[in-house]
């Protein structure tokens, strides 16, 4: 009911109007029914009640921005019964238009703009395209990572469409245009504002509390695989490393190591090669200090070995220049031995934001980058 009514608060989804503010039970004591914080993406304008005690028709209120359900990529692109019929692991080669502008590359191959064609729509895609002379090890990996993302469906993790095997092997995922978090960072630095930084680490909360219910462990997440639909809207990405858990099973462990993230990675994950949703909570960890230092690297010019005897000595990263004491004091509960779980992470992250971001006077989109500070 509280998913419910927080969801409600954003989006009128069949109500003449959004939900506004609480209206508390008079007869009940006021410690019985806490009023909880109003989301702070939704600026309100109220007037003084009627003659007859009921609120007026909102005056001015609008939405301060774009929300991520306002967006094509916050429900899945099968939530229409219809195209759900034609929903498949594997595409048909004349519904995928592939552009000739890359949007990155790498050692399996590139990352191509296109358009795919559904029953009733066409929507927007990112093409991962495999170069022919790869390995079949290469391409199995990426059967792997489609057969992975397929099963998810979340508004905060970037949703595999499917695969396609014509010309070269590709696997045809949702578009998230504003590209990795690390990299938007680092060139608007001057731009964004702790608060927004917030939000969108709040959202990554919510991405990896639903891949911990679902029993999978990412074991890559990172900065450079959060990609952006905008500035207000991250999604995580990147499975390649990713695992489904047995459903009487806590974690995974790898036989032998591979060419991992080190930096990124909970002692457990480097010494015993042992995987779970609380070594993705430390992974989060990194990821938010990424995040509030702007898109720098973690643990500076250190080499692995060295990142993991500083571990063990019990030493962390410094807290980064302007983040909020909070945040800081979140990512040092992430890099403990006995660190929480993301369902309590992402309740501490979503309380801290929306008591930031309700003491703008503006609303998040206007405030001053550096601190967020009540008016």
């Amino acid at each position: 009911l509280s998913q419910l009514v927080e969801y409600l608060k954003l989006k009128p989804d069949g109500l003449i109007f959004y939900l506004r503010e609480t209206c508390p039970n008079p007869n009940m004591p006021a410690s019985a029914a806490p009023v909880p914080p109003t989301h702070p993406s939704v600026s309100r304008n109220l007037g003084p009640l009627n003659a007859d005690g009921y609120t007026p028709e909102p005056v001015g209120a609008r939405k301060s921005r774009l929300l991520p359900m306002d967006t094509s990529v916050y429900e899945s692109p099968y939530s229409d019964p219809e195209e759900l019929k034609d929903k498949k692991l594997f595409l048909k080669r004349d519904h995928l238009m592939i552009d000739e502008v890359e949007l990155g590359a790498g050692n399996f191959g590139c990352v191509k703009k296109g358009v795919y064609k559904m029953r009733k729509k066409q929507i927007d895609v990112a093409i991962k395209v495999l170069k022919s002379n790869n390995e079949k090890t290469v391409k199995d990996e990426m059967m792997k990572e489609a057969q992975i993302m397929h099963q998810l469906d979340n508004p905060y993790i970037v949703r595999m469409i499917g695969v396609c095997e014509a010309e070269s092997l590709m696997l045809v995922m949702e578009m998230a245009s504003g590209g990795p978090l690390n990299k938007f960072l680092s060139s608007k630095k001057d731009e964004i504002s702790v608060s927004n930084i917030v939000e969108l680490m709040h959202q990554v909360s919510m991405g990896m509390k639903y891949l911990e219910e679902k029993n999978f462990v990412h074991r890559d997440l990172a900065a450079r695989n959060v990609l952006l639909v905008n500035q207000h809207y991250a999604k995580i990405s990147d499975f390649g490393l990713s695992k489904a858990l047995g459903a009487d099973d806590s974690y995974y462990k790898a036989r032998t190591a591979g060419k991992w993230p080190l930096k990124w990675y909970a002692p457990e994950c480097v010494l015993y090669h042992k995987f779970s949703s609380k070594s993705d909570v430390w992974s989060y960890g990194v990821t938010m200090w990424e995040a509030f230092s702007y898109g720098q690297k973690p643990y500076k010019k250190m080499k692995g070995p060295e990142v993991i005897s500083f571990i063990e000595q019990g030493k962390r990263m410094d807290c980064p220049t302007d983040c909020p004491a909070e945040m800081y004091t979140l990512m040092q509960q992430c890099w403990t031995y006995k660190r929480p779980g993301f369902v309590a992470v992402e309740n501490i992250i979503r309380s801290y934001y929306y008591s930031i971001a309700n003491k703008t006077e503006n609303g998040p989109e206007t405030e001053d980058k550096s601190k967020a500070t009540p008016p």
